[in-house]
């Protein structure tokens, strides 16, 4: 079923996770801390709504 979902929206799904690469940049530079309290929710509500509107 996971790989039905995913066809043909592959790169979708790898530009979405790129867009989030300047956040892991600042991350990184406060020691995860913005990962931690910002981002990581974000990405996962993101990740979960992809999934939302291809199923």
């Amino acid at each position: 079923m996971s790989k039905q979902m995913m066809k043909g929206n592959k790169w979708d799904a790898f530009v979405l996770d790129l867009s989030f690469i300047g956040w892991m940049i600042l991350g990184a530079l406060t020691l995860n801390i913005v990962n931690v309290l910002y981002t990581n929710p974000y990405r996962y509500l993101t990740s979960a709504e992809l999934y939302h509107t291809l199923k």
